[in-house]
This record gives C-alpha cells, structure tokens and sequence, in this order.
C-alpha cells in the first residue's frame, strides 16, 4: 500500500477520494493539500486537509492525484510522483 496525497480539496477533492478508497490494497490517502486557508485544518469525509500545496516537496514518498484542473502544472514534480485514477 502506498501513501497518496490528494492536490486541492475543492468540489472534485470528494470524487478522488471515492476512487481512491476503491483501491484500498494500493492506495492510503494521507491528507488533502489546498492553498486555500479556509480549508486547511478541515476534513474531506475523514481525510485531513493538511496545508498548502507547497507541502508536497516535503512528503516525496506519496503518489500524488490532482483533485482541481491545473495543479499539475503548478507542482515541478517527476511523472512517477502522479496517480492516474
């Protein structure tokens, strides 16, 4: 099982989470990430709203899915790092 970290917590965030938790012999959610300081310290039906997005070059080891449209091209990270749902 690996860890995965879910990029913005917006009206799409549920959905990911949903297809997420399908697989849970693959995939942990850990946490949501969103710049947005509203929903930062809330939860996404269970799942914590850690903090900005700038968190994930502190947590290299999660996969990574992109919950909001372009926050992929805002996050410089390798192809490896992202989970395709």
């Amino acid at each position: 099982m690996a860890p995965i970290l879910l990029l913005g917590a917006g009206e799409r965030a549920k959905a990911a989470l949903a297809a997420v938790r399908q697989r849970p012999h693959a995939w942990i959610p850990v946490g949501f990430l969103d710049d947005d300081t509203a929903l930062q310290g809330k939860d996404i039906d269970g799942v914590p709203v850690l903090g900005a997005l700038d968190l994930v070059y502190e947590l290299p080891d999660a996969g990574l899915v992109a919950c909001d449209p372009g926050v992929r091209e805002r996050i410089f990270l390798p192809d490896e790092r992202w989970v395709t749902l």
